[in-house]
């Protein structure tokens, strides 16, 4: 009996911090994570012809999240984390069940995102606030289903297939016009990234993904987008419900010097227009062709103070900086400094109903400050000025928004 107990006593388990006390007892890993975003935002929307001019101001939880993370063993992983958005109820983020039977494999089930560099990069390390046009429809943010993903040290593809959030309630019953059966979508996606300079200094990537998406009985797609910001006072770009399926190819880049660093992405989207069933041939060809949506970002970034962003080429994502000087070792802390330029193109969409009198051409250019006492702690400031040219007579937005961000996480 005391030879048992003298072996199981010998695993230990061994405390670490990661931003929060982290426990390791041999191969078994637990740990408590979190974040605290805290947004103020402001915008003057200037409406050319109809409508209203506005100015807008809020003071609102981004995210307040909670959540655990581990292993059970050197196979089975998870991680799950939920909270409030944007003042909402509370919803799930990450809910993740990964398996891996060795160090290059992963399968993975839950609440996942598949593709997107800006999309797989955490909130909490993205160099802007908000991810723009490109993130409200370029890429598919958390969906429930399966992926697998296989890398190397500098590269990685991984593949899922999906349905709808797991925030989302079962589909019971057919939208409007699609018929009888009942059917959540599907979304298949693929997605692969090398970094054929991979040194201290120097970072360099490239990625391209595709993905497959039908609507079933579900609401047909629509695209739509925000002015820079997860303020939905007004979405300047927006076609309306329009989409049976689409076809979506994508790439990406960023380069990593020092210092200094770019990013960009690019996605090109080919939709098939929805028909309901219960209107005729010549109906169906009123409303318009299929298309082609068009949407992009590219960006670039500074550190006056020495840091560099954190590039995982195994993932292919950026993760958590490095800040060389924090306060709480005396230091000043660490300064980012950006601009970024985004651009939609929804004009593909254009036919003569109501519904997508907004489905215009957007573009934005945004200034950004990062500053960082601590690597756990950001200040965030971004100025966006946003134009929009849609089809419709009057419908043209132009949006100045100006958004502050205080940041926690652990």
């Amino acid at each position: 009996m005391m030879v048992g107990a003298d072996a199981a006593q010998a695993q230990e388990t061994a405390t670490s911090w990661k931003g929060a006390p982290q426990f390791q007892n041999d191969s078994s890993v637990f740990k408590v994570r979190g974040r605290i975003l805290i947004d103020a935002v402001m915008q003057e929307v200037d409406r050319e012809g109809a409508g209203v001019d506005f100015s807008t101001r809020n003071i609102r939880g981004r995210q307040v999240f909670l959540g655990v993370e581990g292993a059970l063993n050197q196979y089975f992983y998870y991680k799950i984390e939920g909270g409030a958005v944007n003042g909402g109820g509370w919803a799930w983020d990450d809910a993740v069940l990964e398996y891996k039977p060795g160090d290059m494999t992963s399968v993975m089930v839950g609440n996942i995102k598949v593709a997107g560099l800006e999309n797989l990069t955490s909130t909490r390390f993205t160099t802007f606030m908000d991810r723009g046009p490109y993130g409200d429809f370029g890429v598919d943010s958390y969906l429930l289903g399966g992926v697998v993903k296989v890398n190397g040290v500098n590269w990685s593809v991984a593949g899922g297939v999906q349905g709808a959030s797991l925030n989302s309630a079962d589909t019971t019953a057919p939208a409007a016009g699609t018929g009888t059966d009942v059917e959540e979508r599907l979304t298949y996606t693929v997605r692969g990234h090398f970094a054929p300079i991979d040194s201290d200094t120097t970072k360099l990537h490239v990625g391209a993904f595709g993905r497959y998406r039908d609507s079933g009985t579900e609401t047909p797609f629509g695209y739509t987008a925000r002015p820079n910001t997860a303020v939905s006072t007004i979405s300047p770009i927006n076609t309306g419900a329009l989409a049976d399926s689409d076809q979506t190819w994508g790439v990406e880049g960023a380069a990593v010097y020092k210092s200094f660093s770019a990013q960009a992405e690019y996605s090109d989207i080919k939709f098939d227009r929805f028909c309901a069933v219960t209107l005729s041939p010549a109906a169906c060809a009123a409303l318009g062709e299929d298309g082609d949506l068009k949407v992009g970002y590219a960006f670039v970034s500074f550190w006056p103070t020495g840091e560099m962003r954190a590039y995982d080429a195994k993932k292919g994502e950026f993760g958590r900086p490095k800040i060389l000087n924090p306060l709480t070792a005396g230091g000043w802390g660490g300064l980012e400094l950006a601009a970024r330029y985004d651009w939609a193109d929804l004009s593909e969409a254009r036919n003569g109903a109501s519904a997508t009198q907004d489905a215009g051409e957007y573009s934005a250019w945004t200034l950004g400050v990062n500053y960082y006492p601590h690597a756990y702690v950001r200040l965030q400031a971004n100025y966006t000025k946003s134009e929009t040219d849609n089809p419709a007579a009057g419908r043209d937005v132009n949006v100045d928004t100006l958004q502050f961000r205080a940041q926690l996480d652990f």
